[in-house]
């Protein structure tokens, strides 16, 4: 029999083709959404559950029978004691035997991310777990900030002249995908990176030739990047959360490269030109 697999965040980036691929596959999944209608309306091609990380009755009847668990904190939920925790123990209640977590880069050496505390409470769950932590999403070139390319022509970030190893989210799903689909992959933790480390400089470079217009790279100082945050409406505790990532960036915290991206994918992770090139009518 194949085993039920719960998927959380199915709308963000990384959960959007971590679906792709099972789908791909033909692979049997259950999507955990708030609401079930809305999420129908816009595609009925997959079968959804209640669930809410925040509604702690919706976790009984979406983990019933449930063998895995992909686990995506939602970025505005920082409570680990008072949602992750109870989420783990109800998984451990239910015989979940497997829970890949989506992390972050050295989330096992930085206390101050959320995912540092929710890894430790699923080391402590004792539930066999898949640890992904990621670099850099390219993908926050055509979200976070897309309107600063497409309306100032401008890389609004501060980071820098440090290196990072980004890697795009479609890669990151495909490896969630065959953690939750293949045997051999539980209680190890995965660097996920792409093939090189590079600057925001050559961003802008790369970005300039297949956009065919001038892209600056501005590096504004720290709090400078916060303040405009805030007054773009971001909320004050995330927009601190985005520079202290910025911050461990510029420390060199994200010029890590691996090979276990290539290893698993059994083939070399997406290029920085290769994304580009995928989303140009984003900036334009």
């Amino acid at each position: 029999m194949v085993e039920k697999i719960l998927l959380t965040g199915i709308t963000g980036n990384v959960g959007s083709a971590v679906v792709d691929y099972l789908k791909s596959i033909n692979r049997d999944f259950l999507a955990g959404v708030r609401n079930i209608k809305k999420s129908i309306e816009k595609d009925d091609s997959m079968e959804y559950i209640n669930f809410d990380f925040e509604d702690i009755d919706t976790y009984v009847t979406a983990l019933h029978g449930v063998k895995k668990v992909f686990l995506v904190r939602p970025p505005q939920l920082t409570d680990v004691n008072g949602i992750f925790k109870p989420f783990i123990q109800k998984c451990k209640k239910a015989g979940v035997e497997q829970i890949v977590f989506l992390s972050l880069l050295g989330a096992e050496k930085n206390p101050f991310p959320p995912h540092h505390k929710i890894e430790k409470a699923i080391l402590e769950s004792k539930i066999p777990y898949t640890f992904i932590r990621p670099s850099f999403f390219m993908q926050n070139l055509s979200t976070t900030h897309a309107e600063d390319i497409k309306e100032r022509d401008d890389l609004f970030i501060p980071s820098g002249k440090a290196k990072i190893s980004f890697i795009d989210t479609r890669d990151i799903g495909e490896i969630i995908g065959r953690t939750l689909a293949e045997k051999g992959h539980e209680n190890k933790a995965y660097t996920i990176t792409g093939s090189e480390a590079i600057t925001y400089f050559q961003v802008a470079d790369s970005m300039t030739k297949i956009l065919g217009r001038k892209i600056t790279y501005s590096n504004p100082p720290l709090f400078k990047f916060r303040k405009e945050m805030i007054d773009r409406g971001i909320k004050k505790e995330f927009a601190t959360v985005m520079m202290i990532l910025y911050l461990t960036t510029k420390l060199g915290m994200a010029n890590h490269v691996t090979n276990t991206a290539e290893v698993l994918l059994k083939r070399k992770p997406r290029t920085i030109e290769v994304f580009i090139k995928d989303h140009i009518e984003v900036w334009r």
